[in-house]
């Protein structure tokens, strides 16, 4: 092998493992989100991860987040999973575009 195999396998193994670095901080913050979830908090957001993987790690992140700095005392329920969800899809529509 000359150099510049060497280096090309390089580069893919650093690649190889930040993206599995990635993974398993998404899986961190994934399962750290639902020890914070009810049973049916917990099926609303599988539901959801299938249909919007993006909105659900960012609810994920949140509940993650909120449980490291102890905002959370309870488990999140159903209803406040979904007033979550309601919060973080007007954000998403107040940022229109209008064409002119």
């Amino acid at each position: 092998m000359d150099e510049d195999d060497l280096e090309k396998l390089r580069e893919e193994r650093a690649k190889e493992l930040q993206e599995q670095e990635q993974q398993d901080q998404q899986e961190q913050v994934k399962n750290l989100a639902e020890q914070h979830l009810t049973s049916e908090a917990r099926s609303r957001l599988a539901n959801i991860r299938a249909a919007r993987p993006q909105q659900a790690s960012m609810i994920e992140a949140q509940i993650a987040k909120l449980g490291m700095s102890g905002a959370i005392q309870d488990k999140i329920d159903d209803s406040t999973l979904k007033q979550m969800l309601k919060d973080l899809s007007q954000k998403d529509s107040d940022m229109n575009i209008k064409y002119r």
